[in-house]
């Protein structure tokens, strides 16, 4: 299978890393007289935070539209398919990191991050700041950077605790301006967490609420009520929209088939599969791939 759209590792990052931090990247940029040089579709093999102050265009994620006029805050995650489509260049900060990063502390909090800003269910990756927001992640950004360009004692714990006081106050400003519920470590957070994980490892395998429900020692009505109390849509529709996400991204991506594309997301049958995809979308699997290679 040859990749259609490249993929990028954090050592082809647009930054270098500093000796002392080799999971992890924060860079400042100025391109405002220049148009940031990935303007096509890409994936990244680690997170992203992009934090652009004066620039405005649009953002597709993962096949979605978000149009943006700065100060914003971009969160990718790996394997997302995006591409950022600026009228202008601009200024502002970067922060990469791989999985480590989240792995290496087995605090609850860090899968939170991991699980409620970074990951497929996510409805506001795109998301806009006021001055008095941006001003106060600049501070905190500065003293991060500040810290990633040094290589003293206690660098490193440093700038862990510096990205994850950012994810933070993302987390709150993301809050505010969508009206979301506070993220907390009670069990109901953390069967959505777990539930979550699960669907992300076993949506080619496990389609239906049920499945999840039993590893979640739950029913399905009350996996349901707790997907709609937090996320507002049913638990069915959840792991329907994983699916369509992944065969969007399979047939985006990859030079396969329909068929096949199929196969890989649990689908014995080609049939089924193809009606799933258009009463998905609303477009065949064959319209989206061919729309797909226009514009890509």
């Amino acid at each position: 299978m040859k990749s259609k759209i490249p993929t990028y590792p954090l050592n082809k990052s647009f930054s270098k890393f500093e000796e002392h931090s080799r999971n992890i990247i924060i860079a400042d940029f100025d391109d405002r007289f220049r148009i940031f040089d990935r303007q096509f579709p890409h994936r990244h093999t680690y997170y992203e935070i992009f934090l652009l102050q004066d620039s405005s265009g649009v953002h597709h994620i993962d096949f979605e539209a978000y149009p943006f006029s700065g100060p914003v805050i971009f969160l990718t995650a790996p394997e997302q398919v995006h591409q950022l489509i600026r009228k202008k260049g601009g200024h502002g900060f970067a922060i990469q990191f791989e999985d480590d990063f989240f792995n290496n502390d087995n605090g609850t909090d860090s899968r939170l991050y991991s699980y409620f800003l970074f990951d497929h269910f996510q409805t506001h990756p795109v998301i806009p700041v006021n001055e008095a927001e941006w001003d106060k992640l600049k501070t905190l950004v500065d003293l991060a950077l500040q810290e990633y360009k040094n290589n003293l004692s206690g660098t490193s714990s440093l700038i862990s605790a510096y990205v994850k006081i950012i994810l933070m106050e993302i987390l709150r400003i993301r809050k505010q301006h969508f009206q979301e519920q506070e993220i907390q470590t009670g069990t109901q957070h953390q069967h959505l967490l777990h539930f979550k994980r699960l669907l992300n490892e076993q949506y080619t395998t496990h389609h239906e609420v049920q499945d999840y429900a039993e590893q979640l020692r739950i029913t399905p009505r009350q996996l349901n009520s707790l997907v709609k109390q937090f996320l507002n849509k049913s638990a069915s529709q959840v792991i329907k929209e994983r699916l369509l996400l992944e065969a969007k991204r399979l047939l985006a991506v990859n030079s396969l088939s329909i068929k096949e594309a199929g196969y890989e997301l649990g689908f014995e049958d080609p049939a089924y599969f193809s009606r799933f995809f258009k009463q998905g979308t609303g477009m065949t699997a064959a319209e989206f791939k061919k729309s797909v290679q226009n514009t890509g």
